[in-house]
């Protein structure tokens, strides 16, 4: 069974190192010493079809992970995603499936209370919008508008309900200490991020 020591590495590094071992063995342990990461990891073995079994030794989460079923089969895998990208592809003929990146509370650059004023009036938009966005992903200073205080709450909570996903980087909400006021969606990581990006038919940014 491989070892890997991911402690001192923030996600999303340990997530990749994970994924791409489990690419290759059936089964793999994995050491990293903060809350998020240990989360982060657990999703990414159910998304990939493998058993998590978490024990927590003091600061250090250790992490067994194992296939539940039959081996890995990174090329069925491979024709999944050609699946994917083949339906994201066909998706341009229709309605155009797009997905919100939102990196700061205020939109464009200039004055703050201006932004602040146009990030209100964006999000609002949307909730009005007959296409909505499959998904919104909230990272940097962009997180502050899904958590406890913010102003757009009330719409973000009805695009939440209409079956728009929102996320929320895990990273900046523990930098700016939010992690505990998080009120509409939810957490993800850098990998999952970059991920949505590269499967978005467009982005728009406010």
């Amino acid at each position: 069974m491989k070892y890997i020591d991911a402690t001192g590495l923030v996600c999303p590094k340990p997530v990749i190192l994970a994924k791409k071992a489990l690419q290759e063995d059936n089964a793999i342990t994995i050491d990293v010493d903060n809350a998020m990461s240990c989360e982060n990891l657990q999703k990414m073995a159910r998304v990939m079809g493998f058993s998590c079994e978490v024990c927590a030794d003091g600061p250090v989460f250790h992490l067994v992970m194992s296939k539940t079923g039959e081996p890995y089969d990174k090329a069925a895998d491979e024709k999944a995603m050609e699946a994917k990208d083949k339906k994201a592809a066909e998706a341009k003929d229709g309605p155009e499936h797009y997905t919100v990146v939102i990196s700061s509370r205020y939109a464009g650059t200039g004055d703050d209370t201006l932004g602040d004023a146009l990030m209100k009036s964006f999000i609002y938009t949307l909730t009005e919008s007959e296409q909505l966005p499959e998904c919104m992903i909230f990272y940097n200073g962009g997180v502050y508008l899904t958590c406890e205080g913010s102003p757009v709450l009330e719409d973000l909570q009805k695009l939440a309900d209409a079956g728009v996903e929102i996320f929320s980087c895990g990273t900046c909400l523990n930098f700016y200490g939010l992690q505990d006021r998080l009120k509409v969606g939810q957490v993800t990581n850098m990998y999952a991020i970059v991920e949505k990006q590269q499967q978005a038919v467009r982005i728009i940014r406010p």
